[in-house]
């Protein structure tokens, strides 16, 4: 399954990590997400890449546009 690390700036703290699991969460094919608060990054297992363009479109939306 692949992975990718997204770099988020707007991340910065527990509650952030919060909201983006939880909105992530409900995207198909999106399947493990690790949310390093820190290093202001998401890691994502997904299926495939419209898994993948969902999720990155989901965090613009929610405020955690990634680079």
């Amino acid at each position: 399954m692949p992975q990718i690390t997204l770099h988020a700036e707007d991340i910065s703290c527990q509650h952030c990590a919060m909201t983006i699991r939880r909105e992530l969460g409900a995207v198909n094919g999106v399947t493990v997400i690790d949310v390093d608060v820190p290093g202001k990054n998401v890691v994502l297992d997904y299926t495939d890449e419209d898994a993948l363009q969902q999720a990155r479109a989901l965090l613009e939306e929610i405020g955690y546009p990634v680079a």
